[in-house]
């Protein structure tokens, strides 16, 4: 499955948080997600929305931007 890029660097929040909700919400089950960020207040609300989700977020620091790789947690009980 091929990862999804969501690139959000000419947004702000709450245009960024709404539109990262959205695409987390699409994941499936072992698909990844990949957002671009260039706001630093946008970047703090996703990674704070992110921890209350039970998905993988992964941080990466670029020279004038960030990158945030999502996955969804798969249900092992189900």
């Amino acid at each position: 499955m091929e990862p999804i890029l969501v690139d959000l660097r000419q947004q702000r929040c709450p245009i960024a948080l709404l539109l990262a909700k959205r695409a987390t919400a699409a994941l499936l089950p072992n698909q990844s997600l990949t957002i671009l960020i260039a706001d630093p207040a946008s970047l703090h609300d996703i990674e704070q929305y992110m921890a209350q989700l039970p998905v993988h977020c992964q941080r990466t620091p670029h020279r004038e931007y960030d990158s945030l790789m999502v996955s969804q947690e798969s249900c092992s009980n189900v």
